[in-house]
C-alpha cells in the first residue's frame, strides 16, 4: 500500500481518532510543511438529527422484543 502524498504546504485536516492523535503522525505532516488541524470533537448538539435518533432507540428499548426497528421508524415517522 502506497501512502497519500501531499506535495505543497497544505492544512492537513483530520478527526479525532486515536491513530490521528499520534504524535508521530502530526510531526511528519509539520516536517512536511503542513498545518495539522483537528476538527471540533463531536458534538451531539450540533447534529439535527441526533433527538430523533434518542427517540427511536428509547421506542425501541421499550418496544416489545418480537418488533422490528422499521415498524418502530415507521410509527416514529407517522407522528
Amino acid at each position: 500500500m502506497r501512502a497519500a502524498q501531499i506535495i505543497s504546504e497544505q492544512a492537513v485536516i483530520m478527526d479525532n481518532a486515536p491513530i490521528h492523535r499520534k504524535k508521530v503522525i502530526r510531526e511528519l505532516a509539520e516536517w512536511a510543511g503542513h498545518q495539522v488541524l483537528f476538527l471540533p470533537k463531536y458534538s451531539p448538539e450540533l447534529n439535527d438529527i441526533e433527538p430523533d435518533f434518542s427517540a427511536l432507540k428509547r421506542a425501541k428499548m421499550y418496544a416489545s422484543p418480537d418488533k422490528y426497528i422499521d415498524e418502530i421508524i415507521r410509527e416514529y415517522c407517522a407522528r
